[in-house]
């Protein structure tokens, strides 16, 4: 009888132990788990392209934004190679990242990827695009911003009373198919000179949204069609480049006009000059950033949020020019 309570005895207390070692907040569990409210904050940054002077303005404003809440920050560029971007989302995961800011170029293709860091304690926020999974996001609807791109040109026209007389008006399009929803941003440019101002034709459209695809194309726009009078673009990047190949051929004048998109400060000198830049639309984007950020601190900290964000954009002609100049 005394050797059988003796087992039944040390049978109970080898379960006491064993409960004991699996509760939470044991040593043994805590010891490398710290609680979203204890990790140092770190955000991972996955841009489309620096390439793109606006997603490089982005990667700076967030940088410096991260350097003032006092919060490490690491920034990859992934050339839009969605490969790239799927090891860097692995490497933000591995190396502690509490939160990842991304630029989606292709949201089918990181979607997975978007759950691991999710399942693995990461806040997740998009750029540009909506993720399956992803927590948070920052957006503006792309086919307004075209359509704002194709307005300004349309109005230019309109507001000339030769242009407006003209029979045909030949124009090109910069667009960046590579990316699934900067089509609907051309549309929306295509969808705005056709309702507004009929008498424009778009003869060429093409690839031109980083480095120097504005020049190359608008040489080749020149060459097949001397006689182009409108450019619009989806972003300044491509425009700007345009604009050095026009201004070189000397094809300028009142009759031509160059519109693109993103406020890229240069493009708003050149507005505000009266040279053949005529618009850009400006983003919010850049003053939406700052916020974004502080959310994903937050969210690192445990702290609920609401992830999701829409910024305005404002189209900039030489009317209202000067009010953007100094920001």
């Amino acid at each position: 009888m005394r050797k059988f309570l003796a087992v039944v005895l040390a049978v109970v207390l080898l379960l006491v132990m064993v409960t004991g070692c699996s509760q939470p907040g044991s040593p043994s569990q805590e010891g490398n788990d710290k609680g979203a409210d204890e990790r140092p904050v770190k955000i991972g940054v996955s841009m489309g392209t620096t390439q793109n002077l606006f997603y490089s303005k982005m990667a700076q404003i967030i940088q410096e934004h991260c350097k003032a809440r006092g919060v490490e920050c690491i920034v990859s560029d992934e050339n839009n190679d969605v490969n790239k971007q799927i090891a860097s989302f692995e490497n933000f995961i591995s190396s502690g990242c509490t939160a990842i800011i991304a630029v989606t170029f292709n949201a089918d293709g990181i979607k997975d990827v978007v759950k691991k860091a999710v399942d693995s304690g990461v806040f997740v926020m998009t750029y540009d695009g909506y993720v399956e999974g992803a927590q948070g996001s920052l957006n503006l609807d792309n086919y307004v911003y075209g359509y704002q791109t194709g307005t300004m040109a349309a109005d230019w026209v309109n507001s000339n009373p030769e242009l407006k007389e003209q029979e045909v008006i030949e124009a090109g399009i910069f667009d960046y198919p590579d990316i699934p929803i900067i089509i609907d941003r051309a549309k929306g440019i295509a969808d705005a000179l056709a309702e507004k101002a009929p008498n424009v034709k778009i003869v060429a459209q093409q690839k031109a949204g980083v480095g120097n695809e504005g020049n190359v194309q608008a040489e080749n726009f020149l060459a097949a069609h001397p006689n182009i009078q409108i450019i619009c673009g989806i972003n300044d990047t491509g425009v700007l480049g345009a604009y050095e190949v026009f201004k070189t051929a000397g094809h300028v004048g009142d009759h031509i006009g160059l519109f693109g998109a993103d406020g890229d400060p240069q493009a708003l000198k050149l507005i505000s000059e009266g040279t053949i830049y005529r618009g850009t639309v400006k983003s919010g984007a850049y003053e939406a950033l700052p916020k974004a950020v502080d959310v994903c601190i937050a969210a690192s900290k445990g702290e609920e949020v609401e992830g999701n964000m829409i910024y305005e954009t404002v189209p900039v002609t030489v009317d209202n020019v000067e009010d953007f100049l100094e920001e």
